[in-house]
């Protein structure tokens, strides 16, 4: 069964049938494929069509042009990444700062394993946002949000500097996935993950016990 509570509210919501959404859906995750897939530049209406297994036509229904396509994916896609790291920085009661690095660890892990074809897909569209204006808006809004859920919990571990150091972490993450994106994960990439991600929070542990004083 398709899912389509996790598409933005402005795909979602027109048009208001519910054949018209899982349609509408369909045809996003079409999308996501191809550029996981293939690359953004190998998404075409025509391409998508055949993907969705639909007709060109009902994709140039819903999608004035491939612009609007890609950008559409690229918020369902920002929604479910949200989700995903916010399960991981709140899936403990009050975790202590080891227990959400193990968190984190998680997160990249499972992002280079079970969702490897999305996340090539985001590189993608990060990549593509240096020229495309929507995609520069939705990328600086996303990272804002996650920003935003890491600075909350950095906060309550008393950071004293809960913005800088969410920024930091975040492009720790990022870096991780980069460097590991290229080649299957093996054991020991896993292994080395965990580690610097441990020991990024060991720093900051350090770092804020001297800020206090």
């Amino acid at each position: 069964m398709t899912r389509n509570e996790d598409l933005p509210d402005d795909v979602k919501d027109m048009p208001p049938s519910r054949k018209g959404a899982k349609r509408k859906t369909e045809i996003i995750d079409a999308v996501l494929r191809i550029i996981g897939r293939d690359g953004i530049l190998d998404v075409s209406m025509r391409a998508v069509a055949v993907e969705a297994s639909v007709p060109l036509g009902t994709v140039t229904y819903y999608f004035s042009n491939k612009e609007e396509l890609i950008e559409a994916a690229f918020l369902r896609h920002t929604q479910r990444e949200t989700a995903r790291i916010v399960a991981a920085i709140t899936r403990l009661s009050a975790p202590a700062p080891a227990d959400l690095a193990r968190g984190l660890a998680d997160f990249v892990v499972q992002g280079l394993t079970e969702h490897r074809e999305q996340l090539v897909a985001e590189y993608q569209f990060l990549n593509a946002s240096v020229r495309r204006d929507g995609l520069q808006r939705a990328s600086a809004a996303w990272l804002q949000s996650l920003s935003a859920h890491l600075e909350e919990r950095l906060t309550a571990f008393s950071s004293p500097s809960p913005k800088t150091d969410a920024r930091l972490i975040l492009a720790v993450l990022a870096g991780l996935e980069v460097d590991n994106l290229s080649v299957p994960l093996g054991p020991a990439d896993e292994r080395a993950i965990r580690a610097i991600i441990g020991r990024l929070f060991r720093g900051l542990e350090e770092l804020w016990i001297q800020e206090k004083r």
